[in-house]
């Protein structure tokens, strides 16, 4: 039995689990990119009866077709049909 899905399809195209020190509350959750909903969701399986989910951003760089967390820094970094992106707090 799956225990999250999204219908329509939003297109997944990369998952990875957060860890790292730039969004130190985030470590453990996944992050879930997307194609077709252009979006970076952040999924928390702490119960996985509900699982949680967060839109971090949508319709923001395009087309997200990977996602790498940087090991050292922990800074996100995407790839997007439209380059390169850097998420990070300021």
């Amino acid at each position: 039995k799956a225990i999250k899905y999204w219908v329509p399809s939003i297109a997944t195209s990369a998952i990875t689990i957060y860890k790292g020190n730039e969004f130190k509350e985030w470590n453990g959750h996944a992050l879930v990119t997307s194609l077709k909903d252009m979006s970076l969701r952040k999924l928390n399986f702490s119960n996985v009866e509900n699982v949680n989910e967060e839109i971090i951003f949508k319709n923001k760089i395009g087309r997200i077709r990977d996602i790498q967390v940087h090991n050292t820094t922990g800074k996100i970094y995407f790839l997007s049909q439209d380059g390169l992106w850097l998420m990070e707090r300021k």
